[in-house]
């Protein structure tokens, strides 16, 4: 199996530099055969994993970064079934890795995948929409969504406040004092859901959507649970629409929400799906695993399942 390594060394600040610097002294310990890839701009780690792929041969992935990179480099898969994905975390949220329980350092998770070709399979989920008049896709990992959520993301691309919590290993704070102020200025916005889920279908007209979250995993944000009984593997995704709230009411709901203690609180949904169409009557921003889409008001999530090899458990 061909051994790849893609890098972000500018994630969590730069420290992943760091941690690369160590491992590439340890893959030489180990006489260790691989290709190593260092993103330096926005799209390479897609780029290096359609380079790397779908050759038709196997390819041990290694993906060295944050959330974001590792959305970059799923969206460059060109070959699932011969492509063997290794997440190692190094951001500052960390929330795939979390949320399909993958357990360690970089180092130990190294070791265990290329000690063995084991691998688990994971779902995968696609957002589907259309921008500048033309058909996207793009796959998640964790959770895309639109709404208030998806604007503190935005905000949370550039922010000093994370930079500055990045410091003190408290970047992922950042997400939950951004949404305080969001949800005062944010507008929203009136909805209909076309929901997809075991051969049934049902339209929800929804009032005042604050946001609507598609979750693979059960947290997003740093480690927000907005699906706490959301799984990776369950072969479908959940939606989590906040909607019909005061401004007001819905801060008081955020410590419930951060604690996991949201569900059956009346504004607060829980539904699970195989595909979900979103049309919003006003655009709102649009979010992938934190990377910014854009400003729509028409999308579709879709659950891909058992799609992706991972190892390294």
């Amino acid at each position: 199996m061909k051994n790849i390594f893609i890098v972000n060394t500018a994630s969590r600040t730069g420290k992943t530099k760091e941690t690369w610097e160590k491992l590439k002294v340890y893959l030489d310990e180990l006489n260790l055969e691989y290709e190593a890839y260092v993103t330096t701009g926005p799209a390479d780690a897609t780029n290096f994993a359609k380079k790397v792929t779908g050759k038709g041969e196997k390819v041990g992935l290694f993906v060295m970064g944050g959330d974001g990179t590792l959305n970059e480099a799923l969206n460059g898969i060109e070959d699932f079934e011969n492509t063997y994905y290794t997440p190692l975390p190094t951001g500052s949220a960390n929330d795939f890795v979390g949320g399909i329980g993958l357990e360690g350092d970089v180092f130990e998770i190294v070791d265990r995948a290329l000690q063995s070709e084991n691998y688990k399979l994971f779902d995968i989920g696609k957002i589907k929409y259309t921008k500048d008049g033309e058909n996207k896709a793009r796959l998640f990992g964790v959770s895309a969504g639109i709404g208030v959520d998806a604007y503190v993301c935005l905000q949370a691309l550039d922010s000093k406040l994370k930079r500055f919590l990045n410091i003190f290993g408290a970047g992922s704070a950042t997400y939950g004092l951004l949404t305080v102020g969001d949800i005062f200025t944010m507008p929203f916005s009136d909805a209909k859901l076309k929901i997809d889920y075991e051969g049934k279908s049902e339209v929800r007209e929804i009032k005042s959507t604050i946001f609507a979250a598609a979750m693979n995993c059960r947290a997003e944000g740093g480690g927000i649970p907005m699906a706490p009984m959301a799984t990776a593997d369950s072969g479908h995704l959940c939606a989590f629409v906040a909607h019909d709230i005061s401004r007001l009411r819905c801060l008081t709901l955020l410590p419930s929400l951060v604690a996991g203690k949201h569900m059956g609180k009346d504004g607060f949904d829980l539904i699970d799906f195989d595909r979900i169409e979103i049309s919003m009557e006003d655009k709102m921003c649009v979010h992938v695993d934190g990377e910014h889409v854009g400003f729509l008001n028409n999308i579709v999530f879709e659950c891909m399942p058992q799609k992706l090899k991972i190892r390294g458990f």
